[in-house]
């Protein structure tokens, strides 16, 4: 694939990562979170809270990285391979860490399925993308 291909590819994975991290903010999974984070003693409260804002920061750090360094990412640099390397082992990582959870019971819905269906592909995409942009 050409060098401007893979820019367009970048920037509309980074394009992604709001998409992602926009939609996290409106999907009721786990159902009933505050009222079971309510049941939790103050401190893993509060772990769980400040988990989620990591992830979030991390989505979205990575997909500005994305979208205003894109011709940087697809280089080839040593920084670059690192970012695009550690981009890849975050959604790898999410790609694992998922199936684990064990969501699927409280996917009630079509969208919902739907839904964690393509975050999943987009889980593996981006692992696999930003894999090899580091290894090339």
């Amino acid at each position: 694939m050409s060098d401007p291909l893979w820019i367009l590819g970048v920037r509309l994975a980074g394009g992604f990562h709001f998409v992602t991290l926009s939609l996290a903010c409106f999907t009721p999974i786990p159902p009933d979170w505050d009222r079971n984070l309510a049941k939790l003693p103050p401190i893993h409260r509060r772990f769980a809270i400040a988990q989620n804002f990591s992830i979030g920061a991390t989505i979205a750090v990575l997909g500005l990285f994305s979208l205003c360094f894109a011709g940087e990412l697809i280089s080839g640099a040593p920084l670059a391979r690192a970012l695009c390397g550690a981009t890849a082992l975050f959604w790898g990582g999410r790609a694992g860490v998922l199936p684990w959870l064990g969501v699927r019971p409280t996917l009630t819905t079509p969208f919902l399925r739907l839904g964690y269906r393509l975050l999943i592909t987009e889980c593996v995409t981006f692992a696999t993308a930003y894999a090899w942009l580091a290894l090339r």
